[in-house]
């Protein structure tokens, strides 16, 4: 072997810094991303000519780094440091960036053994700067990848790994790169440095908890495997000193991911809480940061029940969020859900950035119960019946509401959608839901009339379209043997003989017969909705079913539509607020009473209502949203004020003659 100066400089000056635990230099020896300098360059030439690819010079470059570390009294060593620093010089002489399959697999056992040396209780704490550097380097490459596949198609193609793929479940680079950095952050949370347990400050390897954390998580989120995170957010809540200990960047950034985790197990309100937290916290010249929180943190408090004020909108961070979510809130308010469904309906341009942030689907579901609510309080601001002035005393009638002009509104509703473009959208349905209209089935497409024309009548016509289907060539039978068929008999017999008793058309009902019916259809439909707003606390009563009303007790006390529309965040809020811990989250708690909850407790990260847990509300936020209250202003009411003259029904023309039509 020939001379190599660089590399013997560098051995020694690596071993000084080890013997000092200088982590941080150390990791600033051990560079990898080009562009190298042109010492490392000279290093590397060393390497290729005097210790080539071969078991007998790996064996000589590991007694080469042997001595890097100090021998313990009891005569044992740190030997996972060296195994690293020999693997660390193998992956500078071998690097071939025109591989990157082949680089991002040495990368991770180079990784792999950082993070065997990391688990040494004396001397790991010198590599966890290292560890994080590498980890940053795979997750980057890794993600590179996952983005443009093409770059390594031909090379897994060639080594025959997408066969394999196929033929079992698929895990990408991105989700193999997470499964090591988490082991990295388990042997930073287990560390035994200082007080162990969520009471004590971050010690040796636990000040590098949330560094591993919110790389893992950035991963998690990047390959779509949030299940695989919550035992990570089990841990912390277990074993992780008080959040509030670490620095400002690490909290923000976990809070962050915290919350879009919560979000998206549909836990809301605790999602808020920590999203908050995240952008209060997040430094003001932050702005890509802060943009980034509030794309979460606004559509979260919709959902709650508060908009974002135009003094949130107008900060700089707020700006590219307002165009769209101003119009998703005044569709909300509107109580216009035909127009809501046609907003983010998928596919179009407006719901393409709410998919791009994987919020769609969670709007479309949890939004459109406030817009029914908002449309019920409209219709019955409009046609209800407030009672008169007798409804203040103690006997008199309670107001009520007969869900009769609740769907005589949603099928004038449907027919002013029917005039527009989109009238494919709020056509008047043959069959199914008379509030939500949806294209008919394909399987029934053309039978007896399903899409509005006529099906095949005759069995010339039936058995020409159908005969694939009615009469095979073949079939099985009860024991599952294969038998043949002669051609046009049908396997299950004569239809007008064994099933006459039977209707098998799901379409077969007289049309002159559905008026009645579609409206007892949309009877059944407009008061499941009612129940579901009434058990969800977002309307205040009860409902009649005999004669079809929803009717508001105790208005006297507070009001009619305070009481009967009661305000949706301060609902949510008080039924939310029971509980004092966002799960995740390990905050500084003062000892209190014998029947207090524990620190180091396991919170269940199930999203079930009875199981999940809560946030604390005497947290403060900041007074960037405006309530639903808004819906009490004048100003809102302006769409059903225009349609003055249009509505197709008499709801209540003696107490509004605004909201009816001339006959």
């Amino acid at each position: 072997m020939g001379p190599t100066p660089v590399l013997d400089q560098f051995l020694v000056s690596l071993q000084e810094l080890v013997q000092n635990r200088d982590g941080a230099k150390v990791q600033d020896f051990l560079q990898l991303e080009p562009p190298l300098s042109d010492i490392y360059q000279r290093m590397i030439g060393e390497l290729r000519q005097s210790y080539a690819p071969g078991p007998k010079t790996e064996a000589a470059l590991l007694q080469r780094c042997e001595p890097l570390v100090p021998r313990s009294k009891g005569g044992g060593s740190w030997t996972a440091f060296p195994v690293f620093v020999k693997l660390y010089l193998i992956f500078l002489r071998d690097m071939n960036t025109d591989n990157l399959l082949e680089t991002y697999n040495q990368l991770k056992v180079l990784l792999n053994q950082c993070v065997l040396a990391l688990g040494d209780s004396q001397m790991g704490v010198v590599v966890l700067p290292t560890v994080l550097y590498l980890s940053k380097i795979l997750a980057k490459l890794a993600m590179g990848l996952d983005r443009r596949p093409d770059l390594i198609a031909h090379i897994r193609r060639m080594e025959g790994l997408a066969d394999q793929e196929e033929s079992s479940e698929k895990v990408t680079l991105v989700e193999k790169s997470a499964n090591v950095v988490r082991e990295a952050f388990i042997k930073c949370l287990t560390d035994r440095t200082g007080t162990p347990g969520p009471h004590g400050k971050p010690e040796g390897k636990r000040i590098g908890i949330y560094l591993m954390a919110n790389l893992c998580l950035k991963l998690f989120f990047q390959c779509g495997k949030l299940r695989n995170a919550e035992q990570m957010f089990a841990s912390i809540s277990a074993q992780s000193p008080p959040l509030a200990y670490f620095p400002a960047s690490q909290r923000v950034t976990y809070l962050y991911y915290l919350g879009r985790y919560l979000f998206a197990n549909n836990l809301f309100f605790p999602a808020q809480i920590a999203l908050q937290a995240a952008y209060d916290q997040c430094h003001r010249q932050a702005i890509s940061q802060r943009q980034l929180i509030l794309s979460y943190l606004i559509p979260c408090n919709i959902m709650l029940g508060r908009f974002p004020s135009q003094t949130l909108l107008q900060r700089p961070e707020s700006q590219a969020l307002a165009k769209h979510f101003q119009p998703l809130c005044k569709l909300i308010v509107r109580g216009d859900y035909l127009a809501f469904r046609q907003h983010l309906q998928f596919g179009s341009t407006t719901a393409e950035w709410f998919a791009q942030k994987g919020i769609l689907f969670t709007l479309r579901n949890r939004c459109e119960i406030l817009v029914w609510r908002s449309f019920a309080r409209k219709v019955f601001m409009y046609g209800g019946s407030w009672g008169g002035p007798q409804a203040q005393a103690q006997k008199g009638p309670p107001p009520v509401l007969n869900l009769k002009k609740l769907a005589a509104a949603t099928e004038w509703l449907q027919a002013q959608h029917a005039t527009t473009k989109s009238g494919t959208m709020a056509a008047s349905n043959l069959y199914g839901s008379q509030v939500v209209p949806e294209p008919t089935d394909v399987d029934y497409a053309g039978l007896g009339g399903a899409d509005g024309t006529a099906g095949p009548t005759t069995d010339e016509e039936i058995l020409e379209k159908y005969g694939d289907f009615l009469g095979p060539d073949g079939f099985y039978d009860e024991g599952g043997s294969p038998q043949p068929n002669v051609p046009g008999q049908l396997i299950d017999g004569n239809p007008e003989e064994d099933y006459d008793d039977c209707e098998l058309d799901p379409y077969a009902y007289d049309l002159d017969d559905r008026t009645e019916a579609d409206r007892f259809t949309m009877m059944q439909e407009v008061e499941s909705i009612f129940a579901s707003l009434i058990t969800q606390g977002l309307m205040g009563g009860y409902l009649l079913h005999r004669e079809p009303r929803f009717a508001i007790p105790g208005a006297k006390i507070k009001g009619i539509l305070p009481t009967g529309f009661p305000n949706v965040w301060q609902t949510i809020s008080a039924r939310e607020s029971h509980d004092s811990s966002v799960p995740g989250w390990v905050q500084s708690r003062a000892p209190t009473g014998l029947g207090a909850a524990g620190g180091g407790r396991v919170v269940n990260l199930s999203p079930e209502p009875d199981q999940s847990a809560r946030a604390s509300s005497h947290i403060s936020i900041n007074n960037v949203f405006l309530q639903f209250h808004v819906y009490d202003t004048d100003a809102l009411d302006t769409w059903f004020q225009n349609q003055r003259g249009h509505c197709p029904r008499n709801l209540n023309a003696k107490s509004n003659p605004a909201f009816s039509i001339p006959s």
